[in-house]
């Protein structure tokens, strides 16, 4: 089985990563870090990021069985690192169409650190709702609690 962990923190030592390392439900997996990423926004024109790395980073989500996506809680919500990535997820509804209906089947969780005792209210619905959509089956949400 390969596991795939997409990270959408800003340092090195992070809490999140911290989290990964004792949450993550499995002990093997293969780390891409967002920050080290060059990932644009999305455009409807699709021209500008044809050459970032967004589409690598899908490839990789194909070769997974299991994808977990990991953020700290920014204001109640996934870090801008990962809120671009997901909006870029839009490439796979029409440029990249093929790698967009591959996701199908795959398991998806979700691996976040803050500073409340729990994941804000609502916090994991666009882990759940997108993996619906490309048809994934969003399994489940581990929290720690930053010290």
């Amino acid at each position: 089985m390969h596991n795939l962990v997409i990270l959408g923190t800003a340092r090195n030592d992070s809490n999140t990563r911290k989290a990964i390392e004792k949450l993550c439900p499995f002990s093997d997996y293969e780390l891409v870090e967002l920050k080290d990423a060059r990932i644009g926004h999305y455009e409807y024109d699709h021209q500008l990021n044809r050459n970032d790395d967004f589409i690598g980073i899908a490839r990789k989500m194909l070769d997974a069985d299991n994808i977990v996506f990991a953020t700290p809680v920014y204001w109640y919500a996934m870090s801008g690192r990962l809120k671009v990535f997901f909006d870029r997820l839009t490439d796979l509804l029409s440029t990249h169409q093929s790698i967009g209906k591959s996701l199908k089947g795959k398991k998806t969780f979700l691996i976040a650190s803050g500073t409340d005792t729990d994941l804000p209210f609502g916090f994991e619905i666009p882990f759940r709702m997108t993996s619906e959509y490309f048809e994934m089956s969003y399994e489940k949400a581990f929290y720690l609690k930053a010290e």
